[in-house]
């Protein structure tokens, strides 16, 4: 009889993407007490208002809207090209850069809803062997599609 096969955990892709101990993925950010400015990364002050208060961490919502968008035509050896490059303005204030998928490049628009998808990262795996899981974006109800 052969061996069990365990399945390894998957691994965020990115800081701002984690994953709870029962495998929900969320992504999280850093609001600030004082002005309520959302930042990706942990810091000691507010970029926004200076203040000294340490911004503490937050479940960031998974919907946001469109600021703007590239076509790629070229990209690295492995990675299918063409592709829509998007910035996203999450409702709760951060903007996060990712793929847009699911679309029909022609219907895009600033302020079009889309929602951060979760799901295996292009293929990538560790050492190991574990899936990284990353996020890209798609838009709200089939906008775009």
């Amino acid at each position: 009889m052969g061996e069990a096969v365990t399945a390894l955990p998957c691994k965020p892709a990115t800081a701002i993407l984690q994953i709870s101990e029962a495998g929900e993925p969320w992504l999280r950010g850093y609001r600030c007490a004082v002005c309520a400015a959302v930042v990706a990364d942990p810091t000691l002050c507010c970029r926004a208002c200076g203040s000294r208060v340490t911004p503490g961490a937050v479940r960031l919502s998974t919907r946001g809207k469109l600021f703007t968008w590239a076509m790629v035509y070229r990209s690295f050896p492995g990675v299918a090209v063409p592709f829509v490059s998007a910035i996203v303005d999450f409702d709760d204030g951060l903007t996060v850069k990712g793929t847009l998928r699911a679309t029909d490049p022609e219907m895009l628009h600033a302020g079009m809803p889309v929602v951060a998808v979760f799901d295996d990262a292009g293929g990538a795996r560790d050492a190991d062997g574990a899936a990284y899981l990353g996020y890209h974006f798609e838009p709200v109800g089939g906008a775009a599609a």
